[in-house]
C-alpha cells in the first residue's frame, strides 16, 4: 500500500514558499534536495567567500551520502530528469 506524502516549506511569516505532494516516502529526497539547492543558491548569491569555499566540501558530502546521481537531481530541483 502506497502512501500520500504532502510537504510545505513555509517562511517565518508562516507563508508557503514550496509544497510537495508525491505517493510514496521513498520521494522524500526530492524534499531534501530542493533544501539543499535553495542552501547552495542562497550561499552563492549572499555567502562570504569563506562559505563559498566550502560548497565542494559540502557537494562531495552529499554525493558520498546519496550517490552521484543526487547532485544532478540538485539541479532540478530534486526532479528525477526524464
Amino acid at each position: 500500500m502506497r502512501m500520500f506524502v504532502a510537504a510545505s516549506l513555509k517562511n517565518n511569516c508562516g507563508k508557503i514558499i514550496k509544497s510537495f505532494s508525491f505517493t510514496g516516502g521513498h520521494h522524500f529526497d526530492q524534499v531534501l534536495l530542493w533544501v539543499w539547492r535553495d542552501l547552495f543558491v542562497s550561499l552563492l548569491a549572499a555567502g562570504d567567500p569563506r562559505e563559498k569555499n566550502i560548497i565542494p566540501e559540502m557537494l562531495g558530502d552529499l554525493e558520498e551520502a546519496l550517490g552521484w546521481h543526487s547532485l544532478v537531481r540538485l539541479l532540478y530541483g530534486g526532479k528525477k530528469r526524464e
